[in-house]
């Protein structure tokens, strides 16, 4: 591209040149001295091969180009001004959009449904949509526009991609009431021999959750006999409870499906590890209002009430099992 160098107050001269027809005029018009807008206009006839101003029996006049240039330069600096224009700060009550978030079952049920509930009051014509993260090929979505945002456990992050900590939790082994070797202690052996359900999405094999489980029981010289994968963590808790299979979930999700299925939450037998829960999202979003306004609002959702008590049995709980950052 030629001329790609060109300080673009020219083009502001110009546009006064142009309007006035004048170099004292315009000169006054831009604040500047009647030699400084003179050198403006030598430069600005070198640049076109153009004239531009020409002095007539009647003053100066416009060139055919220069009448060309007129109309053409009054829309760059409409351009201009609405690119660098400061603007309105963000209204969610008047927002309109979509926003597609990428967040692991067990973080979307407790979370998502309060975000629904204050976007309702708050921004009602921001529509969201849903879908399970996939940790290999989440830096391509966030950054080619497939989601806005991911919610889970991304221990390591690409280049171009930004984070906040939301929540640390635990985990614990759940085992059904019946089970016909685990009562109410769990020892390294039970759980080396049962039979396990574990998550794994269609993209990889395992989760981020589920591999950083196998490392640790890998160091301690143990390793988990695979029976069931599933591509949702809500469905495991349902399996467990009917047969002599066991898993590992989030403590508050095991304690709360405890609450309504035959299900026993028992402690994991070994140094398990313990799972950060980060938003993430790319640069590209990194300054829109929209998606600034979301990620303040789902920080607050989770700073507000630790427990999401109050009765609201329609809300999953969060319970004391997870740790809030700072």
């Amino acid at each position: 591209m030629k001329n790609r160098h060109i300080d673009l107050h020219l083009l502001v001269c110009l546009e006064a040149l142009l309007s006035e027809q004048s170099v004292t005029r315009a000169a006054e018009k831009m604040g500047m001295s009647q030699p400084g807008m003179s050198n403006a206009l030598a430069r600005l006839r070198q640049l076109t091969g153009d004239m531009l101003l020409v002095r007539t029996s009647q003053g100066m006049a416009l060139t055919p180009r220069g009448q060309e240039l007129a109309v053409t330069v009054r829309k760059g600096l409409s351009v201009m001004e609405e690119i660098f224009a400061d603007r309105q700060p963000f209204d969610p009550a008047q927002a309109k959009g979509t926003v597609t978030i990428a967040a692991a079952d067990s973080v979307a049920v407790m979370l998502i449904p309060r975000l629904m509930q204050a976007l309702d009051q708050q921004a009602p014509g921001v529509s969201v949509v849903m879908r399970l993260p996939d940790p290999v090929h989440v830096r391509e979505w966030l950054s080619e526009g497939e989601c806005d945002m991911a919610v889970g456990y991304f221990p390591s992050l690409a280049d171009g991609l930004r984070f906040t900590n939301l929540f640390t939790q635990s985990l614990s082994c759940v085992a059904g009431l019946k089970h016909p070797e685990i009562g109410e202690t769990l020892s390294l052996a039970q759980y080396l021999q049962a039979r396990h359900v574990v998550f794994g999405s269609p993209f990889s094999p395992m989760s981020t959750m589920e591999a950083a489980m196998d490392e640790a029981l890998a160091r301690q010289g143990g390793e988990r006999q695979l029976a069931m994968r599933v591509s949702s963590v809500l469905l495991t808790p349902y399996v467990v409870a009917q047969t002599a299979m066991v898993a590992t979930l989030p403590t508050w999700l095991a304690h709360y499906y405890a609450r309504i299925l035959p299900l026993r939450v028992l402690p994991l037998p070994f140094d398990a590890p313990v799972i950060d829960s980060r938003m993430v999202w790319h640069d590209r979003t990194h300054q829109v209002g929209l998606y600034q306004w979301i990620r303040v609002l789902m920080r607050e959702l989770l700073q507000e009430d630790a427990t999401f008590s109050g009765g609201d049995h329609t809300v999953l709980p969060l319970p004391g099992h997870i740790t809030l950052p700072e």
